[in-house]
């Protein structure tokens, strides 16, 4: 029997967001969908966060609670472009890692096959 694909959870993107993920991810051999979709169990938890400062950590914070053990991967268009994925940044939210947005494709698949693929 074949593994399915990797399950990505994704939580509070808007479509377009989610989108570009499922596009990217999807090619990459990952199944992505919103949380709100799915019970599934994931190996990821993608989560969106506008504002660090403005009620994301409670978010993280929350989502880390759901789903305990399950790495997160925090996208923000409040992190800085040159800020390293598994870094002080992601050690400070509690997260697995983070990405600046807009989103980088290479960055993106990156930072999934960093997290979810054992290293070689």
């Amino acid at each position: 029997m074949i593994d399915p694909a990797p399950l990505i959870r994704v939580v509070n993107a808007d479509r377009a967001t989610l989108g570009l993920l499922q596009e990217w991810l999807g090619a990459a051999g990952y199944r992505v969908v919103d949380a709100d979709t799915t019970q599934e169990a994931a190996r990821l938890t993608i989560v969106d966060v506008p504002f660090t400062r403005h009620g994301g950590l409670e978010l993280l914070r929350r989502v880390a609670a759901e789903d305990p053990g399950v790495p997160i991967l925090a996208l923000s268009p409040t992190f800085f472009s040159n800020v390293s994925c598994g870094g002080g940044c992601a050690r400070a939210l509690g997260v697995a890692g983070v990405l600046p947005k807009p989103l980088a494709r290479d960055a993106l698949l990156a930072a999934v096959d960093g997290l979810l693929r054992p290293a070689a």
